[in-house]
């Protein structure tokens, strides 16, 4: 059981962070910080995942690499930690342009209805046509925007949540909105949309109230968010209802709850054909990606040394500029997972997500790993105090519920920076940034003078309790 030890050691870290954060420093804890969602992650992944699968893992890969990959697991969330609260990210926060006061009307006005509509139509195509069904390139770039109807909800969220001018008409429609857009996902078969959707409401609604959601709210939403997954991911699974609005409905008034154990990794899942290799195999988990990374790199299959953080710049230029794009970095990650397989893989594999820690291991082994986290956690901290210092803003408020629930996706994907390359960076980043251009420009000269000086008068974020209505 040595090997299995260091992952007691990582949960047992996480759960008294968070349950010292939640019952013992309940006055200073923020649930919108994205620390604590990072920590979700990791623990589902490099303890839950850890403990349960360890019976494969050791069968797989031997006592040695296990032990010797639970301690990278220890560690790494150690030094995340440790930069995350100790390092620069504050002072990093209080030297970006400030957040632009002004919320201009006009603007929203012209947005908000055109990334409804677009976002709309993209999720209903996705729907109708499925995720899977070839298109061309220009069809395939413009039906990837679904996340713009969030966007568009959360606006109206915020807007209509303005203290100096609330609007519940305002604040309804955008509710309705982000209610929709989850239901779409669910019915998509989605987890990872819905539970965002889910996530980031919950923000809009008390952010601008300067409040902290209470505990039975908190648990409420813990509870919510794992039933969206299990509902999303049986819906999907599932072969016996008709894919309709009318089998979707039968299969609800049908579901068993109890099946969102078996999403988190808690209880096995029934399975027939479990006495078959290739379903008794965890591979394809993220813990079983990492261990793969682990034991193959650089051993079997060369690092990436970062090829794929390229994709923060070419995941831009469009396939109809660019058609024989790559994806930079790809190649070594087939080439790790056709080198270290329990199965024969070939080239044409497209393969499951490896968590973060397999990721950084492609990237450079130990040394990438404590460069990556502590990247990751500079940049979260900084966001998050960013946040803090402007989240009496209307701005700050719709862009950091739109922003925070990154920190899950950084630790379950293939690569930390997925959520930006496919979601964010074109989806949520160009409206949000229009919206800081055009908001800044619009202040008239009294705004300007009194965020001047709250700049000066504050050099550290306000707390909650202390934010003037």
């Amino acid at each position: 059981m040595n090997e299995t030890f260091p992952a007691w050691l990582t949960g047992g870290l996480i759960l008294s962070l968070i349950f010292g954060a939640v019952f013992v420093f309940r006055k200073r804890f923020d649930p919108f910080a994205p620390v604590w969602l990072f920590m979700i992650g990791f623990f589902q992944v490099y303890v839950v995942q850890a403990l349960s699968y360890r019976e494969w893992a050791v069968s797989v890969h031997g006592e040695q690499i296990v032990e010797a990959a639970n301690w990278r697991s220890l560690w790494a969330i150690s030094l995340f930690l440790a930069v995350y609260w100790f390092g620069p990210g504050s002072w990093f926060s209080g030297k970006l342009p400030r957040a632009p006061f002004h919320w201009s009307m006009p603007a929203l006005s012209g947005l908000v209805p055109f990334m409804l509509t677009w976002g709309f139509f993209c999720s209903v195509i996705m729907i109708i046509q499925g995720a899977d069904t070839e298109t061309s390139k220009g069809e395939h770039l413009l039906r990837q925007f679904y996340f713009m109807m969030l966007g568009a909800g959360i606006l109206l969220m915020v807007t209509g949540s303005r203290r100096e001018k609330p609007a519940k008409p305002l604040f309804f429609a955008g509710l309705a909105v982000t209610l929709c857009f989850v239901m779409l996902w669910i019915f998509q078969g989605k987890r990872s949309p819905s539970l965002i959707g889910i996530l980031a409401c919950a923000c809009a609604y008390y952010g601008p109230r300067f409040k902290r959601p209470p505990l039975v709210v908190l648990t409420i939403l813990a509870v919510v968010g794992s039933l969206v997954v299990a509902v999303s991911l049986a819906w999907r699974n599932q072969r016996l209802y008709e894919r309709s609005a009318t089998g979707f409905v039968q299969f609800l008034v049908d579901f068993d709850p109890s099946t969102a154990l078996v999403n988190l990794n808690l209880v096995e899942a029934e399975n027939p054909k479990a006495h078959r290799k290739e379903f008794r195999s965890k591979e394809t988990e993220e813990y079983g990606g990492y261990l793969l990374m682990f034991s193959t790199v650089p051993e079997r299959s060369e690092f990436d040394y970062g090829a794929n953080y390229l994709r923060l710049f070419t995941t831009f230029i469009p396939r109809v500029v660019w058609p024989d794009k790559p994806l930079p970095g790809r190649d070594k990650w087939i080439a790790a997972w056709m080198a270290g397989s329990e199965f024969k893989r070939d080239d044409k594999f497209t393969g499951p997500a490896i968590g973060i820690l397999g990721a950084t291991q492609l990237n450079g082994g130990a040394l990438a790993t404590a460069i990556v986290l502590s990247v990751l956690a500079t940049g979260l901290r900084t966001a998050y105090e960013y946040y803090r210092r402007y989240q009496f803003t209307c701005w700050a408020q719709a862009w950091w519920a739109l922003t925070y629930y990154n920190a899950w996706l950084m630790t379950v994907n293939d690569d930390p920076f997925v959520w930006f390359y496919y979601i964010y960076g074109f989806s949520i980043m160009p409206p949000m940034v229009f919206l800081w251009v055009v908001n800044r420009f619009a202040e008239t000269e009294a705004e300007a003078r009194w965020a001047k000086w709250m700049k000066h008068w504050r050099n550290r974020p306000m707390p909650l309790e202390r934010i003037p209505a």
